[in-house]
């Protein structure tokens, strides 16, 4: 099973991406592709986002764990000569 953190990282993107694939439809003039979806993510999440500061959206980003956290392994003293 999933944790909550990857859900909720999969879920959004995945709202994310259909309201930003029908709003560039839209303003191309394309007919915009589904958005019907869950309540929560069409009706509270999306409106919410796109009102929120990117400061807001990157401390909220940054706070949850997850895959754009990639921690990179520490390096040691080099040995030997480097030739």
């Amino acid at each position: 099973m999933p944790s909550p953190t990857f859900w909720l990282r999969t879920n959004s993107q995945h709202y994310l991406l259909r309201d930003s694939q029908a709003r560039v439809a839209r303003k191309h003039g394309y007919e915009p592709p589904s958005t019907a979806g869950s309540f929560f993510w069409t009706k509270v999440f999306l409106p919410i986002y796109r009102v929120m500061p990117w400061g807001l959206r990157r401390r909220i980003m940054v706070a949850i764990p997850g895959s754009h956290t990639k921690q990179w392994a520490k390096q040691g003293l080099p040995e030997g000569p480097a030739v």
